[in-house]
């Protein structure tokens, strides 16, 4: 049996501060942050820049265009400071997706292109392909 595709989206600013910062600017509380030298628990490695994420609260299946509004929406009233943000730190909305079974491909209306757009941050795109041709149910 395959697993279920997986999609999400978030907001998120690098670079050398102290994310307290970065949550009193934009008054709103990370989904995650983290200061540039403390340990990643994963790979056991310094982190080498500072990081504040604010991601989607939308499930993992729902489609990444919903996941992108969903950020829009949180961050929509905080455009002129996150625009501030991206002139000192890396800004940008993330998309991360695991495709198990298909590539359900990914659209924006104008409206959404028009909102990222005001942001004035970078937008990135991770996705991945896990398809096989040895599954289970062949």
């Amino acid at each position: 049996m395959t697993k279920d595709n997986e999609q999400y989206a978030y907001f998120t600013v690098t670079g050398d501060f102290d994310p307290h910062i970065i949550t009193s600017r934009l008054k709103l509380d990370p989904s995650e942050s983290w200061v540039k030298g403390s340990r990643n628990e994963r790979t056991h490695y310094e982190r080498k820049l500072s990081r504040w994420c604010l991601n989607s609260r939308l499930d993992r299946s729902t489609p990444l265009e919903d996941h992108v509004r969903d950020v829009l929406e949180q961050t929509r009233a905080r455009a002129d400071e996150i625009r501030r943000l991206s002139d000192e730190y890396t800004a940008s909305i993330q998309l991360v997706g695991w495709f198990y079974n298909d590539f359900p491909g990914f659209g924006m209306e104008k409206e959404m292109i028009a909102n990222l757009a005001l942001l004035h941050v970078g937008f990135d795109c991770d996705f991945y392909y896990l398809y096989s041709h040895e599954r289970e149910d062949s």
